[in-house]
């Protein structure tokens, strides 16, 4: 591309650098493009390139394509701009929408997470437990690059997700998706919707369908994981 549309500041760069100095193996940006509908697509390519640019082990793959091309399906892609991250983890990561604001340090540690061998932060005790879990799982974390709460909520499940593979693990962001905010009714975030289920409730004679399980806040993770085998019970 000829010129960046977002800068990053140098300064900020070079810490990235340095923080990848420590991977050990390589992780590839899958980033997901459409030119045709899409709010944030080249702001957030552009991102991505100059983060991918400040370490050989983080590999850009950029496909400008639809949701129903093969990669686009490989990965679970129904909408755009997207990136997933493909190194060490054994469930699916991927954020929707521009990781600027507080999640650009989501972006830089679940690289990081992705490329280096070291253990989960994780409690051993919650580790186990979701090591265990033996059926799918989707969290869906919706955040606003303005809260400074948002990405301990993204980490956690992203945590979550690189240790199980049938765990996915998105950052959805708020307000360039307003159609998903409005399904999950999402009123704050940090929220984490646990996978896709709906109970109906009666408004003042209006059927109202609820998301049934999720979390509002950046929870402890011992929280979250207990909200996580209610919804699989």
């Amino acid at each position: 591309m000829s010129e960046a549309k977002v800068r990053i500041e140098e300064k900020i760069l070079n810490d990235v650098r340095q923080m990848f100095d420590g991977l050990t193996s390589d992780v590839t940006l899958h980033m997901f493009t459409n030119k045709n509908h899409c709010l944030l697509c080249n702001e957030t390519l552009d991102l991505a390139e100059q983060i991918a640019n400040q370490s050989e082990r983080v590999k850009l793959d950029h496909c400008e394509c639809d949701i129903d091309s093969e990669k686009a399906q490989q990965w679970q892609i129904q909408r755009h701009p997207a990136i997933t991250i493909e190194g060490k983890g054994k469930g699916m990561i991927r954020f929707f929408g521009i990781p600027s604001g507080y999640e650009f340090g989501s972006l830089i540690e679940s690289i990081i997470m992705a490329g280096t061998d070291k253990e989960s932060d994780l409690d051993s005790e919650i580790v186990e437990e979701i090591q265990k879990i033996d059926k799918p799982v989707h969290l869906q974390v919706f955040v606003t690059p303005t809260c400074p709460y948002c990405p301990r909520a993204v980490l956690n499940a992203f945590k979550f997700a690189m240790l199980n593979e049938n765990i996915t693990a998105d950052m959805i962001e708020a307000t360039e998706f307003q159609d998903l905010s409005m399904k999950y009714m999402v009123q704050g975030v940090p929220k984490t919707v646990i996978n896709d289920e709906w109970i109906e409730e009666d408004d003042d004679g209006e059927i109202l369908q609820i998301p049934k399980w999720s979390v509002v806040g950046a929870v402890p993770e011992n929280v979250l994981l207990n909200k996580v085998k209610e919804a699989l019970q």
